[in-house]
């Protein structure tokens, strides 16, 4: 049985297949591997190749030139080891052998193994320093590929062997005598790295039990951290997402190595998939909820999870991944890369309506509701807010995150007004506190009506963050997309007694163009379109009740997050107005394109007393009536 994913020939042949079929990204390992020999590094998370930090050399592991505590607990990590041996099997230097070796023994070094630390301080997870267990986990984990992917070197000896197998054993007391809340996704990377030394020192005697405890206590996080609808419980794209590759590599090492988990395991991470397909945008990015970044393809990790549990339907779904490759080898991955040319891909809308989460898809358009809890201290005030794309073109867009560091990014990248829903008051929805915490109450949503019908997609839900104001005001918000008219309808229904300030906002791709028109306070609208595209889209706005004739639209400056670390300007539509009582606020988006003609708005109206609205307009010569109550909506 085999201590590590590949074998030693399996890794040269992943290492040629990963120059020739991805060649930017082995540049790039070569580049970090290069600078690594500098004691030079990237920013973590940010993938950034043009910004390197000097760390010194020795390399100093606790300098850190930023206020973020991600830098230190990034840099301990030591994710370039993973470079370094990608580089070695690509250019045989050994001086990233002699980097590697060096740097594991300067942080041996820097850091010994703390000694009688308070239980409590050890396994809080926001503690500071490289000993934290998320990054004793995850060290771990660099240090054995690394090794792997360089063990043919002659400097690999008996000496620097016993060197490392003895840090290995550290880090395995280390995670066996501090074990973390397994209700939170850092103890998934604490045992995954305890398994894996389990599987690469199994010789050692206590072995056995590392690998028991490990295998036990990541059941536990699935247990824990998994919801009926299998979605992990942060309510989060990028860390279900990551959770995929937590749970799934332990699962195939185990295999490997001889000690295979339950079915019952493997039938969580099956589980995990739909989640994770139901987010991809027509434009094969992932809808970013929460802390997750704005780029990324969840169809990657359809890849590894297929290839994990070798089903052949869930690598069909998925597309590129080096990841995959270096975890299952080249004749494993060919497989998946063939299932994918012959795939045909038709995704349906998908309701997870016990969380909250609704994903409604048609020809034209996908369309993202948000009526579910903010999942912890990784969510962000965002109940009701939507994502839009229709023709393949993002209008309507989360931000992503930004950023970890305390300070006017967080709180603004984790805010209501960063998405796209109403704020009241200029306040959260839910209470900021700090960057990993939220205060009390925690706004609810609650779903009142979901229909998906021959010619349109409806959502009718509410959120209560406003409600504990002193002046309670409750927000209720319709959506409604029609299917065969190029129609998109967003309502939002307002209750307060005094007087309130309300900002109804929509972040825009910040490859949009935007152009507001105001004619007066009955006629004001915002024209949407792409330089390189015909598609375009024309949105109306009115406001009923008390405070209607102050309701102003403008265009606001907001930000949208690529990648961790990353910001860039991006525009936002502000629809805003001092109101009391009961208000509607409605947007009327008119998309069309060179093959799809707009509709034409012939009259409309919003009644707050009786909470209805109703929409007359011609569409290719035909006439109709959209009516939307609180007990129906009807569509002649």
């Amino acid at each position: 049985m085999s201590d590590f994913y590949l074998s030693a020939d399996e890794l040269q042949q992943a290492a040629l297949y990963y120059q020739e079929h991805f060649p930017e990204e082995a540049r790039n390992s070569v580049t970090i591997a290069n600078r690594a020999i500098l004691n030079e590094f990237i920013v973590p998370y940010t993938n950034d190749l043009t910004n390197w930090i000097p760390l010194g050399t020795p390399v100093d592991w606790l300098h850190n030139p930023t206020n973020d505590l991600e830098f230190t607990w990034g840099i301990n990590r030591h994710w370039h080891m993973l470079d370094l041996g990608k580089a070695y099997l690509m250019k045989g230097n050994p001086l990233y052998v002699t980097t590697f070796i060096d740097h594991y023994r300067t942080w041996r070094e820097q850091n010994p193994v703390p000694i009688h630390l308070p239980y409590d301080e050890a396994v809080f997870f926001q503690k500071p320093g490289p000993w934290r267990l998320l990054e004793t986990g995850l060290r771990v984990q660099s240090w054995i590929a690394a090794y792997k992917y360089m063990e043919s070197s002659p400097q690999l000896d008996d000496a620097f062997r016993a060197e490392f197998l003895q840090g290995l054993e550290e880090h395995a007391e280390f995670l066996t005598n501090y074990l973390g809340s397994t209700e939170i996704n850092h103890a998934i990377m604490h045992m995954q790295g305890l398994f894996m030394i389990a599987a690469f020192y199994k010789e050692h005697p206590r072995s056995p039990f590392w690998r028991q405890v490990a295998t036990e206590r990541l059941e536990l996080c699935l247990l824990h951290q998994l919801n009926e609808e299998g979605i992990q419980v942060e309510l989060n794209t990028h860390y279900h997402n990551a959770s995929i590759e937590m749970f799934g590599t332990p699962y195939l090492l185990a295999g490997i190595s001889g000690h295979p988990f339950s079915a019952w395991y493997g039938e969580c991470l099956r589980n995990m998939a739909a989640f994770t397909e139901a987010m991809i945008r027509p434009d094969h990015q992932s809808t970013g909820i929460g802390d997750s970044d704005w780029l990324s393809d969840g169809r990657q990790r359809l890849t590894l999870l297929g290839a994990i549990l070798g089903d052949e339907d869930l690598m069909a779904r998925g597309t590129d991944s080096s990841e995959c490759l270096w975890l299952v080898g080249v004749a494993k991955y060919e497989q998946c890369v063939r299932l994918q040319a012959g795939a045909s891909r038709s995704l349906t809308s998908r309701t997870f309506p016990q969380t909250g989460y609704y994903v409604m898809r048609d020809e034209k358009q996908y369309l993202f509701f948000d009526a579910a809890p903010m999942g912890g201290a990784h969510g962000h005030a965002d109940a009701l807010n939507i994502e839009w794309m229709w023709n393949n073109r993002l209008f309507f867009t989360d931000t992503g995150r930004y950023t970890y560091e305390e300070g006017q990014w967080r709180h603004y990248f984790k805010s209501t007004r960063a998405h796209n829903t109403i704020t009241i008051d200029g306040t959260d929805q839910t209470p900021y506190v700090s960057t990993q915490q939220w205060g009390e109450p925690e706004a609810e949503a609650t779903t009142h009506r979901y229909e998906s019908q021959a010619n349109y997609h409806f959502m009718d839900a509410s959120q209560d963050g406003y409600t504990h104001l002193p002046d309670p005001v409750s927000h209720r918000r319709w959506v409604l997309a029609g299917k065969s008219v190029p129609l998109l309808l967003v309502v939002d229904w307002l209750d307060g007694k005094k007087t309130h300030t309300l900002e109804q906002r929509f972040h825009l791709h910040p490859d949009a163009l935007l152009v507001l028109r105001k004619e007066d306070q009955a006629k004001q609208r915002a024209g949407i379109r792409f330089d390189d595209s015909s598609t375009k889209l024309c949105i109306k706005f009115l406001m009923a009740g008390d405070g209607s004739e102050t309701f102003e639209l403008t265009e606001q400056v907001g930000w949208v997050s690529e990648i961790y670390g990353s910001k860039s300007e991006t525009a936002v539509i502000q629809g805003k107005a001092e109101f009391s009582g009961k208000v509607g606020v409605v947007a009327i988006g008119l998309p069309a394109d060179e093959s799809e003609e707009a509709v034409k708005v012939t009259g409309c109206a919003l009644e707050p007393e009786q909470m209805r609205f109703t929409l007359d307009y011609e569409y290719r010569g035909q006439e109709a009536r959209i009516v939307i109550d609180e007990h129906q909506v009807d569509w002649k």
